[in-house]
């Protein structure tokens, strides 16, 4: 049993089941972030947690303690919201403090409480200022403060950075990482954002279409994707997919398929598991991070199992610490990531080395991981 347990939950609006026999375990402290695109189920996951939404079937409980049909001012939970939700005719002190006070604490508690967190989060200049006069970034303090002073189970942050320009959002997910680690509070945090899913979270729960994907750690999520959609969500750029033929050569199972060039090559596999052996002769899906495919001068002195092929460059984007190439493999577009000086052109045939220890193969038709 977890401190924030989710069993078998679903949701549903009169016949349309929206959310599918969610099962979540959230131990205390730990940092969970449910991500996935828009209308996937993962704000409604977090409203019945909140008691903002009703549970069709199945349960939540916080610390052994069922939440079903329990009012959300019951439920020690502190929620903080994209659009912050402050109260404009009040000060930064009142808004931070507010919730105190609807709940009885006098008046010195609530003020040592509010000075405490005022310190925790560097907004002590601003307490008598309206929210009006505040940036966004400022804006989002202020709403962390308000949850953080209540001291409650589990805080729940429903897209808070989203509002935020690209340079601020950096800023404030560096600040609430650093703020759980100070803490080591329970958070349950949604967000659209893959990087932030993996840069925040301890685990990771991947949503599609009202069912959790994959629920794991970052490293998990992003080395071991379950499935396709896992595959291609998580990561920036994201995975390159190529359609490949499971081949027997004489030292073990290869994957076959053609350079830019249209020439056949084989990646071979170390230790290939009896499942990936088994699709010997037929097509498969093969992924490759664009990190796992660079030039062979960039590629992972520590890795077992390195590649090298030619092929041709296509288009080469520089982008600062790397650059990005793009070559083809099978036919299919994939995104090579080489160091910051490496000199190629569109047009040139280069080297390219790929990382096998890295690769991973789905089932074209079932979309899961085979290996």
């Amino acid at each position: 049993m977890g401190f924030l347990d989710i069993n078998n939950a679903t949701k549903s609006y009169g016949s349309v089941e929206v959310l599918h026999n969610v099962d979540i375990q959230v131990e205390e402290g730990e940092f969970l972030v449910l991500v996935g695109p828009s209308g996937c189920g993962k704000s409604t996951l977090l409203n019945m947690i909140a008691g903002l939404e009703d549970i069709t079937t199945g349960q939540i409980a916080i610390k052994g303690n069922a939440m079903n049909g329990v009012h959300p001012s019951n439920r020690n939970i502190a929620m903080v919201f994209q659009s912050y939700a402050l109260y404009p005719n009040m000060s930064v002190g009142q808004n931070i403090t507010f919730g105190l006070e609807m709940h009885g604490v006098p008046k010195p508690e609530r003020e040592k409480a509010m000075a405490e967190v005022a310190k925790l989060l560097q907004i002590e200049p601003l307490l008598d200022r309206k929210p009006g006069q505040l940036s966004g970034g400022q804006r989002q303090r202020v709403a962390m403060g308000r949850a953080l002073v209540r001291d409650p189970d589990v805080f729940l942050f429903d897209e808070p950075l989203s509002n935020l320009d690209a340079k601020l959002r950096v800023d404030m997910r560096t600040e609430i990482k650093k703020l759980h680690q100070k803490l080591g509070t329970t958070i349950v945090y949604v967000t659209h954002d893959q990087i932030e899913a993996l840069t925040l979270s301890t685990r990771i729960a991947v949503m599609n279409g009202g069912y959790v994907q994959q629920l794991g750690t970052p490293k998990e999520i992003y080395d071991t994707p379950a499935n396709l959609f896992v595959a291609t969500f998580m990561g920036s750029p994201s995975m390159n997919l190529v359609s490949v033929k499971i081949v027997e050569t004489d030292q073990g199972i290869a994957a076959q398929t053609t350079n830019g060039h249209g020439k056949t090559i084989l990646l071979p596999f170390l230790n290939a598991s009896a499942e990936l052996k088994s699709y010997a002769g037929q097509t498969v899906t093969l992924g490759v991070r664009p990190e796992a495919l660079t030039d062979p001068g960039g590629a992972d002195r520590d890795a077992a199992n390195v590649v090298e092929f030619d092929s041709r460059v296509l288009v080469t984007e520089p982008a600062g610490s790397d650059t990005f190439v793009t070559t083809t493999l099978g036919g299919t577009e994939c995104n090579a990531r080489m160091r910051a000086d490496v000199q190629v052109r569109p047009g040139d045939d280069v080297r390219f080395a790929i990382n096998m220890d890295k690769a991973v193969v789905f089932d074209p038709k079932t979309e899961k991981r085979i290996s």
